[in-house]
């Protein structure tokens, strides 16, 4: 029947869902549906269209994600895309925005600039003492994102 909407689904058909030589789908509504693998994994998976174009969301594993769970994730899916923003550019902005603030970690901050400062003929007395405070701060500080580092210093010198 085409037009016609799935019954959601219940979790004792989730769990009952057992793997077969190929994976299959079982449905919920909204585009929100579990993916069975042939290894036993389930995954939750929202289909929707942005743009005239089809497209999937990972919403994560079963039973990790619960049924109310990957519905809760799909309305909130369903909500940026009637604002207009694709859920899954998001995703990757915001893991590209990760990867950045990994990368700019304090520590590895201040490691440039202490290669930049020996670059640029330092005295050795400045780079054992910069090395120095450096491990000082480290174990506090060193694997923050440099731009966390600047908030909190900002806000602790406010509450001065």
């Amino acid at each position: 029947m085409k037009g016609h909407a799935p019954m959601p689904l219940k979790d004792l058909q989730i769990k009952a869902a057992k793997p077969a030589k190929k994976s299959f789908k079982k449905f919920d509504g909204r585009g929100l549906y579990i993916e069975v693998f042939p290894n036993g994994s389930k995954l939750w998976r929202l289909n929707f269209r942005i743009a005239d174009k089809e497209k999937r969301l990972a919403l994560g594993s079963y039973p990790e994600i619960s049924l109310s769970e990957a519905r809760k994730r799909r309305d909130e899916a369903r909500a940026l895309l009637e604002q207009g923003n694709d859920p899954t550019l998001l995703r990757k902005q915001e893991k590209a925005a990760e990867k950045v603030s990994t990368e700019n970690s304090f520590v590895r901050v201040a490691e440039e600039y202490l290669a930049k400062m020996d670059k640029d003929g330092r005295a050795p007395a400045t780079l054992l003492k910069a090395r120095w405070f450096l491990s000082l701060l480290e174990p506090a500080i060193g694997s923050m994102p440099v731009r966390e580092v600047i908030v909190a210093l900002a806000q602790h010198t406010r509450a001065r």
